[in-house]
């Protein structure tokens, strides 16, 4: 099965990301040159799988707040807590919005105020249509009190023109729930107001994928996507570049950092 993904939205790498770990199956990005430069638009690729099932899955995931773990209380704040997320026959928790010692936020957390994960997640398994094909852009309008996005999506963050208090936004869904699972599955590098990361090109479990640009002989590209400020508190995250040594994409060229 190939899945039209385009890299350079970073919310679409992440629910690629979601999709692998959600059906389990090894995968890859399959990304044709363009007059020798990698092009944003790519396939996933993965062995069929029933895809109505995984959108009845998302529709009907279960989600709960944690609270503590492993005898350490969580001490960020109350509206950002931790989250357990069942779907289907599988337990997933989400929380790369915090630090690894829940004691603060992490880089990853673009949204302020009262607006919890779990009610964002929520949302977005009500928003989900069961019949849809084209996954990563089905859309539908949302007003602006109503907006489970996490910011990563530029399609989502585009200026409308009118105040943001009175614009309806067009929310993704299938991309912004799946992407929550990929956040948490294969989470970027953060440094400086920027994160990075690694489309592989040869098939992975996710259990590989999550460090595939670590692995001798896996063919990776990089991307990398700013982090800009919107409002108090509140961030997006811009569509993504490639970040590679385009003369040699030609040949198994590895990550590539700066």
């Amino acid at each position: 099965m190939e899945i039209p993904v385009n890299l350079r939205n970073p919310a679409q790498f992440f629910a690629a990301a979601g999709i692998a770990a959600a059906v389990e199956l090894p995968s890859r990005f399959d990304i044709n040159a363009d007059e020798g430069e990698p092009s944003f638009r790519a396939s996933f690729v993965l062995p069929d799988f029933d895809l109505e099932a995984l959108l009845k899955n998302l529709q009907g995931a279960a989600f709960r707040e944690q609270s503590e773990a492993d005898g350490m209380t969580y001490s960020f704040d109350r509206f950002n807590p931790p989250v357990v997320m069942t779907l289907g026959q599988k337990q997933i928790e989400l929380d790369w919005w915090l630090n690894e010692f829940w004691s603060d936020k992490s880089s990853l957390k673009t949204w302020a105020g009262t607006s919890t994960p779990l009610s964002r997640l929520k949302r977005l398994t009500k928003m989900i249509s069961s019949d849809t094909k084209d996954i990563f852009n089905e859309g539908m309008l949302s007003p602006a009190g109503n907006r489970p996005s996490w910011g990563f999506d530029p399609r989502v963050a585009r200026n409308t023109g009118v105040p943001g208090r009175l614009a309806r936004v067009k929310i993704y869904p299938i991309t912004e729930l799946l992407c929550a699972v990929g956040l948490q599955l294969c989470r970027p590098v953060i440094d400086k107001g920027e994160i990075t990361f690694c489309a592989w090109r040869d098939d992975l479990p996710i259990e590989l994928a999550m460090i595939a640009s670590e692995l001798d002989g896996v063919r990776t590209l990089a991307l990398t996507a700013q982090r800009e400020k919107r409002s108090q508190g509140m961030f997006t995250f811009s569509s993504a570049e490639f970040v590679a040594d385009l003369a040699r994409f030609a040949t198994d060229r590895r990550f590539a950092t700066k």
